[in-house]
């Protein structure tokens, strides 16, 4: 700690400054003894919150901030969720606001690597605004938004680049990268009722990872943080682009699901911000996924899905030296919950090369892992999880070995909007560091939202 709180004075900016100052005064100002278990403050309209929505769907993020259990019970309170209850109400609005930081060290770096360790941050807002039906379960509108900031802290490396660039692993932390601040998500979700089935359409600007491959440990922010387990970097998908997406239930209750979705590969909101023009290319990242949840209660299910892909290779956002080919592949993911224990396993075949905007060097990979909630009956998630990867060795010129790694990671809710993950991730074998074949690299994540 006293390391961690080092480098937080030492690169903290007036702007990071200002941000933690507001916050933390606000956390006492409103701190306030009440039951940060109230049900009413779940989002009740949120697309499959209860069993297993995606955790990077927009809607699922947002009701996801709400009072817990927390280890200190201080922060926003229900009165301020009442307050933004009474919001949506009036006009349709949910919304919510987050900054996360990420911090790592390496035990062992390339020989011409620049840095051993990397610290970042992430932040900015989203809305999720219903103008259709607002107070009707059918046929609802939504238009949903957010702008983002990710950005080094100081001369620091960003994670997303500290894996690949210093430590020679084929995989990092890939989501906290360099970002101005820019729109990620525009698009106009409409549910249309078909009898007892419903249907989702989706269009604009969004990412396909946050509808498709719902693992539900899957936000790097407070979960897992090495790619395998987050985005599953082996699949070409791409960064936040124009696209369509469509999801199918058959009925209310119904266990099933079939989703869809085409996005162009050649979007780039960090460069180009928010500029459509290059759908005209014809190059598109088209998925398409069958689930199935066995439903028990509220947040307790298992889930199997089956995911098959397609990547166009594409014509811009094309690194040198990497290289770019299209290809398509599928992913299995299954996971099983014994009370408070999750378990879970995936494997993904890819044969696109370089594609994508997570960097597509794997053929093969997969996930194996167990995750236990509410640790010491407060607010969070206790996991282990083990990756195999096999990179494609035409990406790099020659024969890359198989890297193997472990990440660790415990998600505690330190206040009401305030949650700390201390993890550790080992890597064996990094392909692109032939010199070491064993890395240590501990790490903490730090996220507060309202």
């Amino acid at each position: 700690m006293k390391q961690l709180h080092k480098i937080l004075r030492k690169y903290f900016n007036i702007r990071n400054l200002v941000i933690c100052t507001m916050i933390l005064s606000t956390q006492m100002s409103m701190g306030q003894k009440t039951d940060p278990q109230k049900e009413d403050l779940v989002l009740a309209d949120t697309l499959l919150a209860a069993y297993g929505g995606n955790p990077m769907e927009a809607g699922n993020i947002i009701a996801d901030i709400v009072p817990k259990k927390a280890v200190f019970d201080v922060g926003f309170g229900p009165k301020y969720f009442d307050w933004k209850d009474r919001v949506y109400d009036k006009i349709g609005l949910r919304f919510g606001v987050s900054y996360q930081m990420a911090s790592e060290w390496a035990s062992e770096v390339k020989p011409e690597a620049a840095h051993d360790n990397a610290l970042s941050d992430w932040w900015g807002f989203m809305i999720k605004w219903t103008l259709i039906n607002r107070n009707k379960k059918k046929n609802q509108g939504h238009l949903v938004f957010s702008m983002f900031q990710r950005y080094p802290i100081g001369n620091n490396q960003i994670p997303s680049n500290f894996g690949p660039v210093d430590v020679g692993s084929l995989t990092s932390l890939v989501e906290f990268t360099i970002w101005d601040f820019a729109v990620e998500n525009l698009y106009w979700e409409q549910w249309i009722s078909l009898g007892k089935s419903s249907l989702m359409v989706r269009v604009g600007n969004q990412v396909a990872p946050a509808l498709l491959d719902p693992f539900r440990f899957k936000d790097p922010r407070k979960s897992f943080s090495t790619g395998p387990f987050n985005f599953h970097t082996t699949i070409p998908a791409p960064t936040f682009g124009f696209g369509a997406s469509i999801k199918w239930i058959p009925s209310e209750d119904s266990p099933w699901y079939v989703a869809g979705t085409l996005n162009d590969v050649n979007g780039d909101p960090n460069i180009m911000g928010l500029d459509w023009s290059t759908v005209s290319r014809g190059e598109f990242f088209y998925a398409g996924e069958v689930g199935y949840n066995w439903k028990r209660g509220k947040g307790d299910y298992d889930h199997l899905s089956l995911m098959v892909f397609w990547a166009d290779e594409r014509s811009t956002r094309n690194p040198d030296g990497p290289a770019n080919k299209a290809g398509g592949g599928f992913s299995i993911l299954g996971e099983k919950q014994l009370n408070k224990l999750v378990m879970f396993a995936k494997y993904t075949y890819n044969t696109a090369e370089g594609g994508g905007g997570q960097a597509s060097f794997s053929n093969n990979t997969a996930t194996l892992g167990a995750v236990y909630k509410n640790l010491f009956n407060t607010s969070g998630e206790t996991g282990i999880g083990f990756y195999f990867m096999d990179p494609i060795d035409e990406i790099f010129g020659e024969e890359a070995r198989n890297q193997f790694g472990m990440d660790a990671f415990w998600r505690v809710l330190l206040t009401r909007n305030i949650i700390v993950t201390p993890a550790m991730r080992f890597v064996v074998n990094p392909s692109l560091n032939p010199e070491a074949t064993f890395v240590a690299q501990p790490l903490i994540k730090f996220r507060v939202n309202i």
